[in-house]
């Protein structure tokens, strides 16, 4: 590597400081349809004692892959819109930060739409991924590290609370990916005490004879009460329940809608995710406009039904694709912006309030909390939606939430700096007591005797609401809640 601290280069946080384990090898990451080019084979990972000091020396190697702009060697990064540009100085290759765990593939279902069920491909790993993931510390662990934990279906291994054990010592979020046909009282214990933050389950149907059609496993019943279970545990106030619809040929008819709709409205998990069945567009580069002959038509519409009866009790669905596959190709960007216009174009003028129902979860009722809309680069304070005022934080205690880029973004801009800022704030107990840019990471509950002025709310828009909501419980009256206008 010849570079200079000021070079400026292309990168990619992942490439950085991600490990991607499946069966069929080791890379940087997987997203999706799109995949960084193989580190090692599994064979090869098989054979070998895998070094921290190995994985650096791959993520260096990739870099310059990228940056070498005389190859004509033709690999996903080259297209992903994840890649950005940066100082070389600001390039660290030693930590460990996105880990998708799924070395091995061993499942209990066979979904139709799963690449391993295509190619009979289940098997477990050939490696040790445990011990390469032993050679990074608690140190080595970024403030936002977070694994994937999946594959196959995790609660199949017989060592999967040595996993969740490793991840909880080095603090790193676990999003576990269950398909929630086997309970696991770890997985429970860990929703409740917020070890896991989140557990994420694909249910894809609404009635059991579309569950079986596309999972070829008679197992609906027994997930949506194990889903059950995770909820409760979730809402003890530690980790969360997501539960997420891919749309495909077979799950569009309004007898899948109504009954998935009304089976979440009695589990009442965290969050529902809507998305689709991005297999279709596999192969296609990632910054192409082509579908190739899959017509999407008529799972947008579906979507856009289930949202708006979801919406109409009182549930917001959350766009998967929003944090996923529109983030690395132009394909999920596009098949983003269409759902979003036929939600748009089939929405009710209005939802009936009667027909919103409460969550009943939610034990807590939460006081008003006067909140406000800001703009950066200028500071401006929005006012009713439209007018813009200068806005100063000089001399004000500043609190930022959640502990995530949007909000450490707001770090570099010097009038955010002109306040004093106290803190980070983030209900993930993970993250408390981290440190970002020197500046600590606070439960919610350290409001009080933070005693802010202001708190300053920058998050991805599906969790905004969710946020402000759990910050009403501990903001006075007197904190002035602002939330970036994105």
């Amino acid at each position: 590597m010849n570079y200079h601290s000021d070079d400026i280069v292309k990168s990619c946080r992942r490439l950085e400081s991600g490990l991607r384990f499946g069966p069929d090898g080791i890379r940087a990451c997987t997203l999706g349809a799109f995949a960084a080019p193989f580190f090692w084979s599994a064979d090869e990972a098989s054979q070998l004692t895998i070094t921290k000091e190995m994985i650096v020396e791959k993520r260096k190697w990739l870099f310059d892959l990228l940056n070498n702009g005389q190859s004509d060697v033709d690999f996903d990064c080259k297209h992903c819109q994840m890649v950005c540009t940066k100082r070389f100085a600001d390039v660290n290759f030693t930590g460990i930060g996105q880990i998708d765990h799924a070395a091995t593939s061993i499942c209990n279902l066979r979904c139709k739409f799963c690449g391993f069920t295509h190619r009979e491909l289940f098997i477990q790993s050939k490696y040790d991924d445990l011990a390469i993931l032993r050679q990074f510390t608690a140190e080595d662990a970024q403030w936002d590290s977070v694994v994937d934990f999946n594959g196959g279906e995790p609660t199949l291994l017989p060592n999967v609370d040595e996993y969740l054990d490793y991840f909880a010592s080095r603090r790193i979020r676990v999003r576990f990916m269950t398909n929630g046909v086997r309970f696991h009282q770890s997985v429970y214990d860990g929703l409740a005490k917020g070890s896991i933050q989140w557990a994420c389950t694909s249910v894809d149907a609404g009635t059991p004879s579309t569950y079986m059609r596309i999972k070829k496993r008679d197992h609906y019943l027994q997930v949506l009460e194990n889903l059950t279970r995770y909820a409760h545990a979730g809402s003890q106030g530690g980790g969360a329940l997501a539960i997420k619809y891919i749309f495909c040929n077979d799950n569009c008819s309004d007898d899948d809608i109504a009954g998935f709709v009304y089976a979440m409205l009695a589990i009442r998990p965290h969050q529902v995710w809507l998305t689709f069945d991005f297999s279709q567009i596999a192969g296609r580069p990632a910054d192409s406009e082509d579908f190739g002959d899959y017509d999407f038509s008529r799972d947008i519409a579906a979507y856009a039904k289930m949202y708006n009866l979801l919406k109409k009790h009182g549930i917001e669905p959350v766009h998967y694709s929003t944090g996923h596959l529109a983030l690395v190709s132009v394909q999920g960007k596009i098949l983003l912006d269409r759902v979003i216009k036929e939600i748009e174009d089939t929405a009710p003028s209005s939802y009936p309030p009667d027909l919103k129902l409460g969550n009943f979860r939610r034990k807590e009722k939460t006081a008003p909390i006067r909140t406000a809309l800001f703009d950066t680069q200028p500071l401006r304070a929005i006012k009713d939606g439209q007018t813009r005022k200068p806005w100063s934080l000089q001399g004000k205690r500043v609190l930022l939430a959640p502990a995530c880029p949007q909000s450490v973004a707001l770090l570099s801009d010097p009038e955010i700096r002109a306040g004093r800022l106290i803190g980070f704030l983030d209900r993930d107990r993970m993250v408390q007591g981290k440190t970002i840019q020197g500046i600590v990471i606070h439960g919610y509950e350290a409001i009080p005797d933070l005693a802010p002025d202001v708190i300053l709310v920058a998050s991805p828009v599906q969790h905004q609401s969710d946020i402000v909501g759990k910050l009403a419980r501990h903001a006075g009256e007197s904190v002035q809640v602002a939330v970036l206008n994105c």
